[in-house]
Formats: structure tokens, C-alpha cells, sequence
């Protein structure tokens, strides 16, 4: 979803990164891309951008326009934007997909692979709760209720639910804003 212009290196289009203006080079892993991925201000309203431009190019300047006569009907960037999606491209290996596959596909991937994700987490959630309860249940019988001890434990597997949980619902947003914008 790079921005192209002939003589010009590819420039971050629609979405964006911390590195901007320069893309990562293809099959390159980032070390936290996706945490700095957002829309380009130049084509969101809300920042004061322009959203022709997602029409007509240009969020890195006249070189970049692909519809050089302003036409209110030019959809070839749209089109383009949309087959890229099932076009193949190159993935590092370490991403855990094929080295060659669509966006499309590492979305579905994704998904999969997230799903795996929350349900290492459900399992290692469950175990230490069994083992929180069992833990506080042979301190009881070994030394009488200590209802300071219980608590504290409580407390730490309370948080270590909300920490899962955190990280549950920052998997669900990106998901929900990745298929968002896929689809």
C-alpha cells in the first residue's frame, strides 16, 4: 500500500509507521511495526487531512499523484489498493507464515496463530488459578485460615487475570482493525 512514483523511492500511502516516510524493505521484520501501523494524517479528516488523496495519491507530494487530471470517477488507485490485498508478497520466515503469501492469507494466519495465542493463555490462566486454590487450600490445613496470605494470593492471580486479559483485548483490537482494513 506503498505510494510509487517513477523516479521517487516507495513512501508510506494509506498506512503509516514510526519510520516514515521510508516502507520497510519486503521481507524485512520490524521489530514492533505493528504497534506503530496507523492511517497517514494526509488522508485522514479528522487530523486535517485531505481523503482524496486515498483517490488520487499524493499524501508524499506531487510526484506521488497517480491521477493527474483531478477526475472525481478515477478509481485505478482504489482497484489497485484492493487486488494488492491477494497479491503475493515477500514475508520474513520469522514471522511464522510462508516466506511468499498474500496479505490476505497472513491475515487468516494471523488469526489462527492468535487464536493458539489466547488459548496457551486460557490454559496457563486456568492452571494457575488450580494452583492458587490448591496452594491456599494446603496452607489452611497445614496452618489454620491466614487471611492475610489468602488475600495476598488472591490479589496475585486477580492481576495476572488482568494482565491477560489486557493482552486479550490489545489481540482482539488489532485483529478487529486489521480485518477492518482488509476487509
Amino acid at each position: 500500500f506503498a505510494e510509487t512514483a517513477p523516479s521517487m523511492a516507495n513512501a508510506a500511502g494509506l498506512f503509516t509507521w514510526s519510520g516514515a516516510p521510508a516502507v520497510p524493505a519486503a521481507g524485512t521484520l520490524v521489530t514492533g511495526l505493528a504497534a506503530s501501523i496507523s492511517v497517514n494524517a494526509a488522508m485522514d479528516p479528522s487530523t486535517g487531512g485531505n481523503p482524496t488523496l486515498l483517490r488520487d495519491g499524493g499524501a508524499n507530494g506531487a510526484a506521488y499523484v497517480a491521477n493527474t487530471g483531478g477526475g472525481a470517477s478515477y478509481s485505478t488507485l482504489l482497484v489497485a489498493y484492493g487486488d494488492r490485498l491477494d497479491q503475493p508478497m515477500t514475508f520474513d520466515p520469522a514471522a511464522g507464515v510462508s516466506a511468499t503469501s498474500s496479505v490476505s492469507d497472513y491475515a487468516a494466519s494471523s488469526i489462527g496463530w492468535f487464536e493458539g495465542v489466547r488459548q496457551q493463555a486460557s490454559t496457563a490462566s486456568d492452571a494457575k488459578e488450580a494452583l492458587a486454590s490448591r496452594s491456599a487450600e494446603a496452607l489452611s490445613n497445614a496452618t489454620g485460615v491466614n487471611v492475610d496470605q489468602e488475600m495476598s494470593l488472591l490479589l496475585d492471580l486477580e492481576h495476572t487475570y488482568q494482565a491477560s486479559a489486557r493482552m486479550m483485548k490489545t489481540v482482539d483490537d488489532m485483529l478487529t482493525a486489521l480485518l477492518n482494513a482488509v476487509g
